[in-house]
């Protein structure tokens, strides 16, 4: 909910609501509230076309001088490069580290480059730069039993499967947030480019009119949040996430719940949702394994108060959100990662500092598959 005082009028509204049970509380705050004062943004067009979400977005970077093709992924956290892109540094005195992609299980180990300013532009001359530390991978390694817990950044001899070579790897920057848990506890938001610009057209950005945030959109990576572009967003509230008073920015993933066939919404269904650009693929965790054909029901955030709900058949006729194929596991605790499918028929909008993630329906509203539940 917007931090700002509601006015009068709107609380008595909601009160009233809660009284007759018509719906819950309302917890979608109309954008504008939280982005009227705020007017710097910038538009940056993908660097890689844009073929229907088949390929990950991309954007044009310069950094150390060199210009370079970065992919823009939503699934985790923390700007990558191959160490002979970055500055020389003596791994004495830089921070030791890593990140785990859950998915593919590659471990990228490395060390985190202080202070690294990124340019990115875009077809129309718009620059944008961002400073944050880098991480200068120096080997990435399958490694399916990595636990930090035990093994620190560095993946252990007994649990290596072989070492991927980095030569001229293409940087890899993840922008997404609630990645600091687990094997990704360095996934924190001072690590995440987009929400640390700190320049628009080469000028510094003003911090009263800049209001930190992005949009992904199918032609470009919008930052900078204001009323203009967060139009038709529906919002919903973030929880605070393991790190949150560390930083107030460091949110958990928003929630979705997950259905079968013509089965209700069960208690306890509900689990975490990521819309993660870096995969065509889904990986769901639902309680038990599910068979061909079967219709997977999905309600953001939950199925008593929807922003978006949609339905995709386990390897059955397919629609536009369908993933490239749904990789399954039976584990209790619910869990989507959507592939970037999802990104057909919605934009995706993220507010670090009130800590709400947006849906924007781009669909003619004909669809039988999904449904926007506009507040």
């Amino acid at each position: 909910m917007s931090r700002k005082l509601l006015g009068l009028r709107t609380l008595v509204t909601i009160i009233m609501m809660a009284k007759l049970s018509l719906s819950h509380a309302p917890f979608f705050p109309h954008p504008e509230d939280n982005f009227a004062e705020f007017s710097e943004t910038a538009e940056v067009g993908w660097g890689s076309p844009n073929v229907g979400w088949r390929i990950a977005p991309a954007l044009h970077i310069i950094v150390n001088g060199i210009h370079r093709l970065a992919t823009i992924d939503t699934g985790s956290t923390g700007a990558l490069m191959d160490k002979s892109f970055l500055p020389s540094f003596d791994p004495e005195e830089a921070e030791e580290g890593h990140v785990f992609y859950s998915s593919s299980k590659i471990l990228e180990e490395g060390h985190w480059i202080p202070d690294i300013e990124i340019e990115y532009f875009g077809p129309r001359g718009v620059r944008i730069m961002s400073k944050t530390p880098v991480l200068a991978v120096e080997r990435a390694v399958s490694c399916p039993q990595f636990n930090q817990t035990l093994h620190g950044h560095r993946c252990p001899k007994n649990a290596t499967t072989g070492v991927i070579k980095r030569a001229v790897q293409q940087p890899y920057f993840g922008i997404g947030f609630g990645r600091d848990r687990d094997t990704s506890s360095q996934a924190t938001p001072d690590r995440n480019p987009m929400i640390n610009i700190v320049s628009i057209n080469n000028v510094t950005i003003d911090r009263t009119k800049y209001h930190p945030g992005y949009i992904i959109t199918d032609r470009a990576l919008i930052v900078g949040l204001t009323s203009n572009n967060t139009q038709g967003f529906v919002m919903m509230d973030l929880e605070k996430g393991p790190n949150w008073e560390k930083d107030h920015r460091a949110w958990g993933g928003p929630k979705v719940s997950v259905a079968f066939n013509n089965e209700t919404y069960a208690r306890g269904s509900q689990g975490s949702l990521l819309v993660d650009t870096g995969v065509t693929q889904m990986y769901l965790k639902a309680g038990r394994q599910f068979q061909p054909d079967d219709a997977i029901k999905f309600a953001i955030p939950d199925e008593s108060n929807p922003v978006v709900s949609y339905t995709i058949t386990n390897g059955g006729p397919r629609n536009a959100m369908s993933p490239s194929k749904i990789l399954n596991s039976t584990s209790l605790t619910p869990y989507v990662n959507t592939g970037r499918n999802f990104l057909t028929k919605f934009d995706i909008l993220y507010n670090p500092i009130e800590g709400q993630y947006g849906f924007r329906f781009k669909g003619t509203g004909e669809e039988q598959f999904v449904k926007f539940h506009k507040a």
